[in-house]
Parts: C-alpha cells; structure tokens; sequence
C-alpha cells in the first residue's frame, strides 16, 4: 500500500485466519496453507478472501523448489461476468501436470457456465456447457491434459436472482514454453484472468 494500513486473510473451509499490518511501501507476505490446494478438477471451498482498512496492492505467488508463477490479483469491485481462459500449449516435464482455469464465486448462489474447449479430466465435453452453483469463496477448478484456451467462464441469472461477480484464475500447473518441442525446465503459468468488458483496442507490449 501507498499508506500503513492492516487487514485479515481468511480462509474459513481451512480455520485460516490471519490478521497483518502493511507499512507504507513495503511488502507483507502472508503464506498459505498447502491444505487449501486444489488437487483435482472440482469444487472446493478453499476461496482466499483478503480485506484491507485502506487500499492495497496484492499478488499471488505459487512457488515450490525453484518453481514459480505470480499474478497480479484484481479488486473484488473491478471484476466482471464474462470471461475467456487464456493457457498454452500443455508440454511439461512433469506427467501430473494439467491445463487448468479456476472459478471463484464473491457471493452465494452465483450460477456459472462453462464452456470447456477441450475434453477435461473430470469427464466434462469440449465445447458442450456446463453449470455449477457457488456460494461466496467457494471454486470450480477444470483440468485438461490439452490447451483449455478460449473455454468460456461466465455468470448466469435464475429466475430470483442476477448475474453476479466472479474471479477467474488460469495457466498450467507446470508447462515448458520454449523454442523446441522438447519439455525442458518448467513452471506455473499463472495469472487472473481479465473479465471481457475490460478488454480494449489498442495495446504497447514490451519483447
């Protein structure tokens, strides 16, 4: 944060409840139970709900030996209805490895469809859609063996209530992108998706 400020993470499907301070311009690292992974494609109740007094900045960082990935993490109130997984070719060095894009529901009784774009570990039809109920923190985790690029993620009415915010998570548990067809030294890749209404025109990237 800009500012000294303080906060609580919690993940309450664990017991985890974790209160911390921030000194202003300087970092706080919080680690997380590895009993709140997800292991397999599914629900769970392991959301990770992070408030703050004051504003702040917060990234997720996965790391295990000398693997890594992080992502920038979005305000619950910039997050949007519609979105689209972005992965990469599946190449790993590492069999146990998945294609992967999470769902994160922000309050109960969201409604969400799915449209893989491949066939998934847990059974689920490329290109046929799918629904699942979410209460508040709860997750629906999709893994593939192929690139889930372009599945489709999105917040559905009922006949009671709207369609309500969600956060999207997607990447690859470990993935080798390289100049070969060779799975060479991997990592995560790992990052919250943007929702479609965010999306714009005109870009600058960097090589």
């Amino acid at each position: 944060s800009d500012v000294s400020t303080s906060g609580i993470v919690e993940i309450p499907s664990i017991s985890f409840n974790q209160a911390y301070t921030v000194t202003a311009n300087q970092i706080t690292t919080i680690d997380i139970p590895r009993t709140a992974a997800l292991l397999d494609e599914g629900q769970y109740n392991h959301g990770i709900h992070i408030t703050a007094i004051s504003p702040v900045v917060v990234y997720s960082f996965i790391y295990v030996s000398a693997i890594s990935g992080a992502s920038l993490c979005l305000p619950t109130n910039v997050l949007g209805r519609e979105y689209f997984s972005i992965n990469y070719t599946q190449l790993s060095n590492e069999g146990n490895s998945f294609s992967y894009f999470a769902v994160v529901a922000t309050e109960d009784n969201t409604i969400v469809e799915i449209t893989p774009s491949q066939n998934t570990k847990g059974g689920k039809v490329a290109n046929v859609a799918f629904t699942v109920t979410l209460n508040k923190g709860q997750i629906y985790q999709v893994l593939a063996t192929a690139d889930l690029t372009g599945s489709k993620i999105k917040s559905v009415s009922s006949a009671t209530t709207g369609c309500k915010r969600i956060a999207v998570f997607c990447g690859s548990g470990k993935i080798s992108i390289g100049c070969t067809t060779a799975a060479g030294s991997s990592d995560n890749l790992y990052q919250q998706a943007y929702p479609n209404n965010s999306w714009g025109r005109n870009y600058i990237t960097t090589p």
